[in-house]
């Protein structure tokens, strides 16, 4: 089957890390001399990020350390909405610290685990006798309360209202937990902790394009792109290939975590006809993508149209039937994935990086 006509475009997908946070990742459980003291609780916030933007997520089966089962004495319950609270609850059957593992699903295909730990203040032991010869007297907790708040300050404990329910927490702003211990013989402490709700997490800072360039090289061959002579003049003067060479252009992207891809497209300007003919004028075929050429997180929704160029005039209809069909292939492949003037790309077609090539078929 004769090609008449052919043209190639590049789609480019960038994406950006996820960051999944815990508005507390750690506690510690009032204890008596060897466990848990009654039945106490804690809650700790999920959010995910993709980049600095907010996603929903849901929450996995919660485990013990290593995938085990959660040690007699605690359970962790989830709430619903897209950023869900776990309450996590210890019990007198709780007679040592651990971790739990917390499996954080976004985007229905990646699991993040984050780690919540969790020990026991244990009780120390009654006094010797005082020096009046009377038993010490043994002193027991008789009030605890954990409240919370939100602050812009990671090091100065905020003076504002405290809140027994965790309140939202803005990127880049701090949660402080106050543990507040009386005790009977009236003695009172007061100790805080603090965790930071990140504006970029540990999954790294979003990905953002840097540099591009384009440049042209005027080949008599299309099939290998050229490896010197590339120029990138001014598109006015883009540099014009004689009947039968081929013109590349050469798509340079660079990013800001200093990774590059080079993309290439390549169209070829038709011989004349046999001399003593009509002339006939040159093929030409040219892509065009209705949503660009480089998209973010697989955001991908673009149509690929091939338009088919006979001197000046565009061929249509009819006309274009009786030159041939065009038809799409994936890059480099032999199958055929759509034929057709257009092609219709979505999100999961592309994987990084694909490359489409139209062909006008007799």
């Amino acid at each position: 089957m004769a090609v008449k006509a052919t043209n190639q475009i590049d789609l480019i997908d960038l994406t950006d890390g996820y960051t999944i946070n815990l508005s507390s990742d750690s506690h510690t459980f009032i204890g008596s001399e060897d466990r848990v003291n009654g039945t106490q609780s804690i809650a700790t916030q999920v959010s995910a990020y993709r980049g600095n933007t907010a996603i929903g997520c849901t929450i996995g089966t919660i485990t013990g350390a290593e995938g085990a089962a959660l040690p007699s004495g605690i359970t962790a319950a989830v709430g619903e909405g897209t950023e869900p609270i776990i309450t996590i609850t210890a019990t007198s059957s709780l007679t040592s610290g651990g971790v739990i593992n917390i499996p954080v699903q976004v985007n229905d295909s990646i699991t993040i685990h984050k780690v919540f730990s969790y020990s026991i203040a244990f009780k120390g032991t009654d006094g010797a006798d005082g020096e009046d010869g009377k038993d010490g007297t043994s002193v027991t907790i008789t009030t605890t309360e954990v409240t919370y708040q939100s602050s812009s300050s990671g090091t100065t404990v905020p003076a504002g209202t405290w809140s027994s329910t965790i309140p939202s927490v803005p990127a880049n702003h701090f949660l402080w937990t106050k543990t507040y211990v009386k005790y009977s013989d009236n003695k009172e402490t007061t100790s805080y902790s603090v965790s930071r709700n990140a504006k970029d997490g540990a999954a790294g800072t979003s990905v953002t394009v840097t540099t591009t360039e384009v440049s042209y090289k005027v080949d008599t061959q299309g099939k290998t792109p050229p490896t010197t002579g590339w120029s990138t003049p001014n598109p006015t003067t883009i540099p014009e290939a004689p009947a039968g060479q081929f013109l590349w252009t050469k798509t340079y992207v660079e990013y800001s975590d200093n990774k590059t891809t080079t993309a290439y497209s390549v169209s070829r300007s038709a011989e004349d006809g046999a001399k003593g003919d009509a002339g006939e004028d040159a093929l030409l075929l040219m892509i065009e993508s209705s949503g660009g050429t480089i998209f973010k997180n697989t955001q991908i929704a673009t149509t690929l149209s091939a338009h088919v160029y006979k001197g000046p005039l565009e061929i249509t209809g009819a006309a274009l039937t009786n030159l041939g069909t065009i038809k799409w292939y994936k890059d480099g492949g032999s199958t055929v994935v759509e034929t057709g003037p257009t092609l219709v790309v979505t999100a999961g077609d592309v994987e990084n990086k694909a490359s489409y090539t139209a062909k006008l078929e007799a």
